[in-house]
């Protein structure tokens, strides 16, 4: 009986990974540089085996998986920040001379101005602004991911492109000043 209970738990453990795996680590690529996004997506599935009997089934499922991994790279970006902090101090004593791991290739000045405005937002408005446009979500599904009400939500993805657009219209509509006359030009 039991070899049976554990055959359908790792079926079922293996028929999630191959169903939403690509679709976590994607998620988890979106937010952080290629190796910690492996991890935080490994670590995700680790919570999902450790807590099978908890998952929601579909259409839920994925949706769980998203918010297991937010928090997951919520606790990564907060040891990535300790960290942080300790290289400053050894760096301040004279003890530590390495770089920081974290950074990442973008693809252009554009690329990296509407990265910088994005990151500008608050969190809460950030993580929302990734699953709307990088998942794909509802803002059904936004909410249930976040753990908000679907107007909390719309409220707050109004409000995050509303500032994102403010931010971003000068690389859009660049404001030309009118040309000079050279010397001797009327």
């Amino acid at each position: 009986m039991a070899m049976d209970a554990q055959a359908h738990m790792k079926s079922r453990f293996e028929t999630i990974w191959d169903e939403h795996r690509l679709k976590v680590l994607a998620y988890c690529l979106r937010r952080v540089p290629g190796a910690d996004a492996e991890d935080a997506c490994a670590e995700t599935f680790l919570v999902v085996w450790r807590r099978l009997d908890d998952i929601p089934p579909p259409p839920k499922t994925l949706l769980w998986i998203y918010g297991v991994a937010r928090r997951v790279l919520s606790n990564q970006s907060r040891a990535f920040h300790r960290r942080g902090r300790l290289h400053e101090r050894l760096t301040s004593l004279g003890l530590s001379q390495s770089s920081d791991p974290g950074d990442f290739v973008i693809q252009g000045s554009e690329d990296r101005r509407v990265a910088a405005a994005v990151g500008r937002l608050k969190p809460t408005d950030r993580e929302i602004v990734r699953l709307d446009a990088w998942e794909d979500l509802t803002r059904e599904e936004i909410a249930e991911v976040m753990g908000l009400t679907r107007s909390a939500v719309d409220q707050r993805i109004h409000r995050a492109y509303e500032r994102l657009s403010r931010a971003l219209a000068p690389m859009i509509n660049p404001i030309h000043s009118p040309p000079v006359a050279e010397k001797g030009g009327t």
